[in-house]
């Protein structure tokens, strides 16, 4: 199979970090067998392999993992030049050999684990707000200090600071940065409950389970699938469940990125993260997400049908505490 030019620049920058590594360590320069990484590049020296994650490394654990586990290797090291003190706390979390480098010119360093982030409460003066979006049929939800209004999941409005206005914040409507500048744009910068009304109903039609392939239901699909647990713990084994943050900030709207609930079942604490596609980084974010709300807590993956392999199971049970996978056949989009 041909190499493609980026996969062999990819290649060349791990052999020379792992180089000029052992140089610095007094060591020999071992040869390196390659091996195929789909997020950057990977190689085996004896039984331990060295995996350069180059796309999302905050999401590259899982896959280093996985890719671990495939070659049957006893230890495993992660090079990232990005997020690598989250990796490295979640790396602790697993009872396999884990080794976490940073890039640091052309050298590696010892990543150090991140201390869970502080909860940020929500600003009292965007709080104003919270009965406006329930008025017109949103939820209300806040994430790291951010309010905002969902509507089955996908998010239709948010708070944010402005000195202009006499409180000092403004209700921003839409779906996105872009849609939210569009609406601005459109019905000015003091929208009515009519106006983020209207909204609601119109993104409520494309959010129902019946509703028509539209992207509005494809965006934010696994926060429609927390709405489906919430509103029926028991398919997730659980008693009740309310909204939880995730264990970091959200970058955007698009990207698929795991959510959190937290609750009980059988007067157990339990974590559950629902994730709507095949996500290799699901196990190490849960147990990341667990850490930071309840680290004695049951963890339930919430998972839709077919999303599932042995190879993740595998990971799962490779958790110092360890997890279980729950497939909900009532999501389906």
């Amino acid at each position: 199979m041909a190499i493609d030019y980026d996969s062999r620049i990819a290649r060349l920058r791990l052999k020379t970090l792992i180089a000029s590594h052992q140089r610095r360590q007094g060591d020999k320069v071992a040869e390196i067998t390659d091996a195929d990484f789909s997020l950057g590049a990977a190689g085996i020296i004896g039984g331990t392999g060295w995996v350069l994650v180059l796309q999302t490394p905050e999401r590259g654990l899982g896959p280093a993992l996985l890719w671990m586990n495939k070659h049957h290797l006893r230890s495993v090291n992660v090079i990232v030049e990005s997020a690598a003190d989250v990796i490295a706390r979640r790396a602790q979390l697993f009872a396999v050999s884990i080794r976490v480098w940073s890039v640091v010119g052309d050298g590696l360093i010892a990543a150090t684990p991140s201390p869970i982030e502080p909860r940020v409460p929500v600003p009292g003066h965007h709080l104003i707000f919270a009965g406006i979006i329930e008025q017109a049929g949103a939820t209300v939800v806040s994430e790291y200090g951010v309010l905002a209004g969902e509507v089955l999941g996908l998010e239709v409005c948010r708070v944010v600071d402005d000195p202009q206005t006499e409180s000092g914040a403004r209700l921003e409507i839409g779906v996105g940065i872009h849609d939210r500048e569009l609406f601005q744009m459109i019905n000015g910068v003091s929208p009515t409950v009519e106006s983020l009304t209207k909204v609601v109903q119109s993104v409520l039609r494309y959010r129902l389970e019946s509703a028509t392939q539209h992207p509005l239901n494809r965006l934010g699909a696994e926060r429609y699938f927390r709405e489906v647990v919430i509103a029926k713990p028991h398919l997730v084994g659980a008693h009740h469940l309310t909204r939880a943050e995730p264990p970091v900030v959200r970058s955007n709207l698009k990207d698929a990125v795991p959510c959190v609930a937290s609750g009980d079942a059988a007067n157990t604490a339990l974590v559950v993260v629902c994730s709507a596609i095949v996500d290799p980084d699901l196990v190490p974010f849960a147990a990341d997400a667990r850490l930071t709300l309840e680290p004695n807590a049951d963890l339930v993956m919430a998972v839709a049908p077919n999303n599932v392999f042995p190879s993740m199971t595998l990971l799962a049970n490779s958790l110092h505490h360890r997890a279980r996978f729950v497939v909900v056949d009532e999501f389906r989009r």
